[in-house]
């Protein structure tokens, strides 16, 4: 039997339930996960912390790291990719990551002011929900300064900016707390037990698009799929998309369409949220990717405040879990080529470095079986 593995999770340096990578490295421990990987939004910054505790643990790690970018095309037409509220826009990842962006680079200089763009957003919502504080007659407010305490490299999020809210909130007591929620949303919260159920109200009732604290995000917030692929590949790793798979969205109802696609853009690797879909609806996806001789991986993510298993929905029984564990090999097999001098599944130019397709993935995955070996 395949080991499992779970190659997209969130810590703490950007927005998880997990407090440190440390605490992500042990469950992942007690749930027999043998290849575990870090996937914070626009930040390397835990890769260090990540690896140490993975290696005290004998759990195979993987680096990668998620953004959000655009397509302006489907951005006009409405055509949504993975992110079901946000036509145009698309999570996308660079995994297995070689190396930090070189500070001379176009990809570091984008980076910096894709999250500069961010954090002046969450600031502006800090400022609405303040006013909107003010506007109801409380005394209390937020700042950026305990904001940003959240997270240990200062990468910000509008989850952070509700959390502090439900935070400051409860410091009241419940009773007054019940009272300032229902002012400010309209209605009452639906507990006040769960800080995290709390956080996720706040967060859909006021700041999101259409609520009364919303903020619109910044163009320079976000790069073109294009522009993205190539700032991951500055990074020496690959360029995959995340399919959301459930809702079936414009871009993903076809998913050879979407694969076509995808390799008009030069992604090479797909992969999935089980806990998001249906048995059926992986399966489809899965099938597809075989047919086109592509990897792809699984993982849970662990971005919001509510504990989950980080043995994904399916990912325990077959074919997924043998299909994600050799995707899994191919992506650290990349990494494995890039260290030593080799060229990757990817080519710095973006192109894949076997043209047989089946050829390069046996090739990647026997690499990606040694680095496993030596690290479990």
């Amino acid at each position: 039997m395949k080991p499992l593995t779970n190659t997209h999770i969130h810590t703490n340096y950007s927005f998880s339930v997990f407090e440190n990578p440390a605490q992500a490295v042990e469950q992942a421990v007690e749930e027999n996960i043998k290849i575990l990987g870090i996937n914070d939004h626009y930040s390397t910054a835990g890769f260090k912390e990540f690896a140490k505790e993975c290696a005290k643990k004998k759990v195979c790690p993987m680096f990668s790291m998620e953004a959000v970018a655009v397509d302006q095309e489907a951005l006009k037409s409405g055509k949504r990719f993975n992110d079901p509220n946000n036509p145009g826009r698309c999570y996308f990842t660079a995994k297995s990551v070689t190396k930090k962006l070189p500070e001379d680079g176009a990809g570091f200089k984008a980076m910096q002011t894709m999250r500069k763009a961010l954090t002046e957003r969450n600031e502006k919502l800090v400022e609405n929900i303040n006013n909107h504080l003010k506007e109801i007659g409380e005394n209390i407010s937020l700042s950026m300064e305990t904001v940003e305490a959240l997270t240990p490299a200062g990468n910000t999020t509008e989850r952070h900016v509700t959390q502090v809210l439900a935070e400051t909130l409860l410091e009241l007591g419940k009773e007054k707390a019940g009272e300032i929620v229902e002012k400010l949303c309209g209605e009452p919260a639906p507990t006040l037990d769960d800080p995290a159920t709390l956080q996720n109200f706040l967060r859909g009732k006021l700041i999101k698009a259409g609520c009364p604290d919303y903020a619109p995000e910044l163009p320079e917030a976000f790069l073109s799929i294009d522009d993205m692929r190539e700032l991951y590949l500055e990074m020496e790793a690959v360029p995959l998309y995340p399919v959301l798979g459930n809702p079936i969205t414009e871009m993903e109802e076809s998913i050879p369409g979407l694969l076509s696609y995808l390799e008009e853009k030069k992604v090479f690797a797909l992969e999935v949220i089980p806990d998001r879909n249906t048995k059926e609806r992986l399966l489809e996806i899965v099938d597809a990717v075989k047919t086109a001789d592509i990897p792809i991986v699984a993982g849970t993510e662990h971005n919001t405040k509510t504990p989950g298993a980080l043995v994904g929905k399916f990912t325990d029984e077959e074919p997924f879990r043998t299909t994600f564990f050799e995707g899994a090999l191919v992506m650290l097999g990349h990494k494995v080529a890039v260290d030593k001098g080799e060229d990757g599944y990817v080519l710095p130019t973006g192109e894949l470095r076997f043209t047989n397709r089946k050829e390069g993935l046996e090739y990647f995955k026997s690499l990606g079986r040694e680095f496993y070996e030596q690290n479990v």
